[in-house]
């Protein structure tokens, strides 16, 4: 699924009336709530009522456009403009019609277009519920989807309608290029109908094993799909497990509550499996749960040094700098709050590597001699372990790349000085001539952490002199 950010391009807009009294009451006792709109049109020859186009992240941002030309009914269709590999202004066309509000779609069953292209072609992905929010629970895709230069019907059969009271997701779609060759795709007569002609479901759940811990919380799973047989022809579409109705097989390892939110509540093993309505789903889903690594009960020893010789990233006893993100986007580890009493830590799990960016206001610190960490981490350490601390400075112009930026990565393990041990606080207090390859550090801008203790606790991160 293309990830998305919110970049409203504003296609149509929503009639907003507002009715003023004055001089007069109503009572208001039990009224029902107004209904969400039900309308079947997505686009036709207009825009349904208050459909908004949404372009999904580096996209080509003016894709979108209104043919009058090449049209399958009526005077106008969507047209998509993919770009060209090297087009500097997006990489693919792609984006979501999307209703601010929602609408009630209970009463259909399938979501059905026309669609052709300038040149045979691939389509990534054609799908509705995905509201462009980053929050879609109802989700429904087909992937690779041949078209040509000829007008082909697509049908997506809704997999349990009766979950759509409110759904803001009314189409999407997303392509890239052919050999690099970008083209030109038409989407006419979007709609939800209700074509009574699906039927037999045959919903299917990746059978796999998930590791965790009691306490954890499980959303959603991933590999969720549907067979229906649509006028005599099966159709598979991909589909997120809110749809599904799961149940675990122990309830004293592993629950389900009524919005579908799986919790790790006991040791041992449990398997789910899932219904699509009152239809059996295929596979089955195996829960390890483990009891929860030990964590840290006392704090990390306060520091003493006077605040005019610190600069903190991280600390209760000082003021801190403006960190941009504790985990990047291209770091591989899970970061969680946690406190002892009052006292704020860090906990990475899952570590590879994390990236911990100050980028927006790089740290000078060229008038400090020492660099300060306190780790702490339940792993077993063996002589195999290694926990590694990397500083980065941009250089003087303040940016990654240019020339002027250095590095440099210090690595510990069971018998270094400090050593790393497992359920005790380690400090690292490290003079920054130890980072031989930082040749300024007048501009860090990134803390680098990474190792084999995949879970540790951090505190007190600051330089000093």
């Amino acid at each position: 699924m293309i990830k998305n950010r919110k970049t409203q391009l504003l296609i149509s807009t929503a009639l907003i009336l507002v009715f003023a009294l004055s001089g007069c009451t109503r009572d208001l006792t039990g009224l029902m709530p107004a209904p969400f709109p039900s309308e079947p049109e997505v686009f036709l020859d207009e825009f349904g009522h208050g459909i908004i186009y949404q372009a999904f992240l580096n996209t080509k941002l003016d894709a979108l456009g209104i043919d009058a030309i090449e049209t399958y009914e009526g005077d106008r269709s969507l047209s998509f403009i993919v770009p060209n590999a090297d087009d500097p202004s997006g990489w693919f066309a792609g984006g979501a019609l999307t209703h601010p509000i929602g609408r009630d779609l209970t009463e259909y069953d399938a979501l059905t277009f026309w669609t052709k292209a300038s040149m045979p072609a691939e389509v990534g992905v054609f799908g509705f519920g995905n509201d462009n929010t980053g929050n879609s629970k109802y989700t429904v895709e087909i992937s690779d989807v041949a078209i040509n230069t000829l007008w082909k019907k697509i049908i997506l059969p809704i997999p349990l309608a009766s979950k759509l009271t409110q759904e803001g997701g009314m189409f999407h779609m997303a392509a890239g290029n052919v050999d690099g060759n970008g083209y030109k795709i038409w989407v006419d007569e979007i709609q939800f109908e209700r074509l009574g002609t699906i039927a037999h479901p045959q919903p299917a759940i990746n059978s796999q094993t998930i590791n965790g811990e009691v306490g954890d919380s499980l959303i959603s799973f991933s590999g969720a799909s549907v067979t229906m047989n649509v006028a005599g022809e099966d159709v598979t579409v991909q589909m997120t497990s809110h749809y599904l109705t799961f149940t675990s097989s122990n309830d004293t390892v592993v629950t389900v509550d009524e919005e579908g939110i799986v919790r790790l509540v006991g040791a041992g093993t449990a398997s789910l499996s899932a219904k699509l309505g009152t239809v059996d789903a295929s596979g089955t889903i195996t829960i390890i749960s483990s009891p929860p690594p030990p964590k840290p009960t006392v704090s990390a020893t306060t520091p003493t040094q006077d605040a005019v010789d610190v600069v903190s990233i991280f600390s209760d006893t000082y003021t801190n700098v403006s960190v941009d993100t504790w985990s990047a986007e291209w770091d591989a580890a899970n970061l969680a709050d946690f406190m002892i009493g009052s006292d704020n830590l860090k906990k990475y799990y899952n570590l590879q590597y994390a990236g911990i960016e100050f980028t927006t206001n790089p740290v000078d610190a060229s008038a400090m001699t020492h660099f300060h960490m306190d780790m702490w981490t339940p792993s077993s350490i063996s002589y195999n372990s290694l926990f590694k601390l990397k500083l980065v400075d941009f250089g003087a112009n303040g940016v990654y790349g240019g020339g002027d930026d250095s590095e440099h990565e210090l690595t510990f393990g069971y018998a270094t000085t400090p050593a790393i041990v497992s359920e005790a606080w380690v400090s690292f207090d490290i003079p920054l001539t130890n980072f031989t390859n930082l040749t300024g550090t007048g501009n860090i801008a990134q803390l680098i952490i990474s190792g084999s203790p995949n879970i540790v606790y951090v505190d007190n991160i600051y330089f000093h002199k």
